[in-house]
């Protein structure tokens, strides 16, 4: 793969570093756009009941476009360190890798180590952006094209792209909007990436942080507030999903709508023609439309609730 630039010349050797599926458009973006020399992604893990060994998205879509894949465990492996040494590799593309990259390696890329991170740095540095841009209702979100540096998202930006949020979006669905916008957005930025083009730091005055997501989350205190409650039940999705209790068995909240006044307790469940609702904090309900009980695949909620015997309310809180 050669391209010759203001800031470069001669073959520029380029490694796509990710993991999940999200990763996988700016793959395909790279490697149509200026090629890859190699792919790097986490090793193949058990999956499924059956616990058969899977390989990452990213590895299936590198195989797909015919590019070697290298699956290092880690970075402090001396034989990853000779694999990458071997390569010379002059640019480096990071989107949801999983890995802090050692100092050696963002030292030894010419043209740098850049990562796509889906939110509009400086808000939002860390593990989870999506889920902390939809808890916190936030009205916009973006991906930023970062080029890596010391400290968790600090280093300097070359180019930003926006994207206005309806309120409704669940974590899911944003990640696929976003994962797209990178694309383009790695595309539109690829000439200045192997012209050597400078980037801004930022402010890290106006910096938020988006701490890794944990199972425990899942649980809701549905004493609080509707907004609040709507807000996190979209960003669980797809984990670690937001769950109630009912009659001891656990069921997860896959898809809300409306808002509406209610004259229950906090922690009611009420089903019925006039929809599923869940009684909350500030005498109001959120409508469940989709919930998915333990083994069961998702379905809409009166089915679900079927199990349960007839119609509500259920107290679900004491």
């Amino acid at each position: 793969m050669g391209h010759d630039s203001d800031g470069f010349h001669g073959q520029v050797r380029a490694a796509f570093l990710g993991t999940p599926e999200i990763a996988v458009p700016a793959l395909r973006a790279m490697a149509g756009s200026c090629g890859v020399s190699a792919v790097f992604c986490n090793p193949d893990r058990p999956k499924g009941r059956g616990l058969a060994l899977a390989m990452p998205p990213v590895k299936s879509a590198a195989l797909d476009l015919g590019l070697d894949v290298c699956q290092p465990e880690n970075w402090k492996d001396g034989a990853a360190k000779e694999i990458w040494s071997q390569l010379k590799i002059d640019l480096a593309v990071v989107v949801a890798y999983g890995h802090i990259l050692p100092a050696w390696m963002l030292d030894g890329c010419q043209l740098g180590a850049w990562n796509l991170h889906f939110s509009l740095l400086p808000r939002w540095r860390g593990a989870s952006p999506v889920y902390h841009t939809i808890a916190a209702g936030d009205e916009e979100t973006g991906v930023t094209l970062m080029k890596i540096a010391p400290g968790l998202d600090e280093g300097p930006i070359l180019a930003q792209t926006k994207r206005r949020l309806t309120g409704q979006e669940t974590s899911d669905q944003l990640f696929s909007a976003l994962a797209q916008d990178a694309a383009d957005l790695l595309i539109a930025n690829i000439p200045a990436l192997l012209s050597g083009a400078a980037a801004f730091p930022q402010d890290n005055t106006l910096a938020t942080y988006a701490p890794k997501l944990k199972k425990e989350m899942a649980r809701l205190d549905l004493s609080k507030d509707p907004i609040t409650l709507h807000r996190q039940i979209r960003a669980l999705q797809p984990w670690p999903g937001a769950e109630i209790q009912i009659e001891g068995s656990t069921v997860k909240i896959m898809s809300v709508g409306e808002i509406a006044p209610s004259d229950n307790p906090p922690g009611t469940l009420r089903w019925g023609k006039g929809g599923t609702w869940l009684t909350v904090g500030g005498n109001r309900a959120i409508e469940l439309l989709v919930l998915k009980r333990e083994g069961k695949p998702p379905m809409p909620s009166d089915r679900a609730l079927q199990h349960f015997g007839k119609c509500g309310p259920i107290a679900l809180i004491p």
